[in-house]
């Protein structure tokens, strides 16, 4: 039996404080003729439950989130959604691979491709009424391979990282490397002329497509079983990739759609470019908003409207916006501004020690307490780890580079000691409930990193986007400790430059963020 006042559709028994009116302001923004609306609510505040509700009275909707972890909490939850995957992870039935290097991809079936994990799988998403995707795979599946259509909803979570997730979907990088691996004899152009590269890549395109063209016929001469038919069929999916990637970079190059910019690097065999849009508001509507009759974007920290909205080609104007408040007690989440530690790149060598040393006291603090360190860097993360005494290094739980950063997770969250879980990479995505963290330190101000050219461009080009950026991790790194109105963690801001940064960017961060800040710290 569902209470009185509960719509059928919400998939709990009872709401959680601002659901009710949040599902209600959504309702009438859609309602009264808004294409697009967004829903700005704190971690914790049930947003998966409201997408839901909503897909459920929609005929048909996508959910798109950022992780496949997230993929997972949503099918845990609600069962009677779809949820779809890329390719590799589903098994070959026929060959000892995945089905993104399967030989169903040069037309050979099998009698066991009738079973097909991956095939079984998109059948049901392509009939169910809700799908969830990741961005990643919607991306792909919705612009390349086909088959999804429109539908009446679609749903956008995590919604702050729509634009990254764009960028990387038409980014193009090429490497001497994988030419050579490919098969192609040409290499990348030489020089740093933007214009001249771009030429340079794009000429590339007719040996990609000879050589692709060759492939598909060595491919038929070879047992689709066999290793080398596997690695062939990973070199067309890049070939495809690639030549897809040109074409979109062509396209928009000349209607002049979208400025880009040339990120070099080098490799043992060669060049590396990679291409990027300054950013990619002109992509938005054709790549990833088209397939929605409605649009609803989902974030904690969505904070300045219009600088979200314009880099998602969106007017703010058109857009109607839901904010729901926070039902956690400000002090059951409260942050302390410690400044610690200068870590601009003209001090961060000589302030490093303070820095350490201010970690090394609350440790033991909490000597009992599992913690998390946001170090925002590895280079930090090193020095932290190195400069801790013996005893609180032994507490230490970290990683040295991407593909260690689940394990140290998992090891954390296992572990009965009270671990302290130091990463420059976990601001968000993860759930650190209760015990799993009771403090955390955000040791630096997260600025988005100059280095890599589209940053710089993009900054240049409008400096709100910046800090709106960088107030994005730093509120997200702060949602990772305190799950529920039952929780509590304390957050140290350690970075010196913190109390200046704060002040200047009050009016973006949000309400419930700022209540918790402890001026007396």
């Amino acid at each position: 039996m569902i209470p009185c006042g509960v719509s059928t559709s919400f998939p709990y028994a009872r709401y959680r404080s601002g659901q009710r009116e949040a599902l209600d302001a959504i309702r009438d923004a859609f309602e009264e003729g808004a294409r697009t609306v967004i829903l700005e609510a704190p971690t914790g505040s049930g947003k998966s439950a409201i997408a839901v509700a909503l897909a459920r009275e929609a005929a048909s909707a996508y959910v798109v989130t950022a992780q496949k972890l997230l993929q997972a909490q949503y099918l845990r939850d609600f069962p009677d959604l779809a949820l779809m995957k890329g390719r590799a992870n589903y098994e070959c039935l026929v060959a000892d691979t995945h089905a993104a290097a399967a030989p169903c991809l040069i037309g050979r079936t099998f009698p066991e491709c009738e079973d097909c994990p991956y095939f079984t799988a998109k059948d049901v998403a392509l009939a169910a009424s809700t799908t969830v995707m990741n961005y990643a795979y919607y991306l792909a599946e919705t612009n390349h391979a086909g088959g999804f259509g429109p539908r009446e909803l679609l749903v956008l979570d995590e919604a702050h990282n729509a634009e990254a997730a764009l960028m990387r979907f038409v980014e193009v990088r090429l490497s001497d490397t994988d030419l050579q691996r490919a098969g192609v004899l040409e290499r990348l152009p030489q020089g740093s002329d933007v214009i001249g590269l771009i030429d340079g890549a794009l000429d590339l395109m007719p040996a990609l497509t000879d050589r692709r063209r060759a492939l598909a016929s060595e491919l038929e001469g070879l047992p689709s079983h066999g290793p080398r038919a596997v690695e062939g069929l990973r070199i067309q999916r890049w070939l495809d990739g690639s030549l897809a990637g040109l074409a979109l970079l062509a396209e928009s190059s000349d209607a002049g759609e979208a400025e880009w910019v040339i990120e070099e690097g080098r490799d043992e065999t060669g060049r590396i470019l990679t291409f990027k849009p300054i950013d990619v508001a002109a992509f938005a509507e054709p790549l990833l908003f088209r397939l929605g009759e409605r649009v609803l974007l989902m974030s904690a920290t969505i904070l300045d409207v219009p600088t979200y909205a314009s880099a998602l080609g969106l007017h703010p104007d058109d857009v109607a916006v839901v904010r729901m408040p926070s039902s956690f007690p400000p002090d059951r989440r409260p942050i302390m501004v410690q400044p610690t530690a200068r870590l601009t790149r003209h001090h961060l060598e000589r302030e490093l020690p303070q820095l350490v040393d201010a970690i090394a006291n609350l440790m033991r603090d909490h000597g009992r307490d599992k913690g998390v360190i946001h170090a925002h860097s590895y280079r930090v993360a090193r020095a932290i780890r190195d400069g801790l005494p013996a005893d609180l290094a032994a507490r230490i739980v970290t990683h040295d580079d991407a593909h260690g950063r689940d394990d140290a997770l998992e090891r954390h969250l296992a572990s009965g000691e009270p671990t302290v879980l130091l990463t420059p990479s976990m601001t968000e995505g993860i759930d650190l409930v209760g015990d799993a963290a009771r403090w955390q330190a955000i040791c630096k101000i997260p600025w988005p990193y100059l280095g890599d050219p589209q940053v710089k461009a993009r900054r240049e080009r409008d400096p709100n986007w910046y800090a709106w950026r960088t107030c994005l991790t730093v509120v997200q790194a702060y949602g990772r400790s305190v799950r529920s109105e039952d929780d509590h963690a304390v957050t140290y801001l350690l970075d010196a430059d913190f109390p200046k940064f704060l002040k200047r960017e009050r009016e973006r961060l949000p309400e419930w963020f700022v209540e918790a800040i402890d001026v007396n710290a």
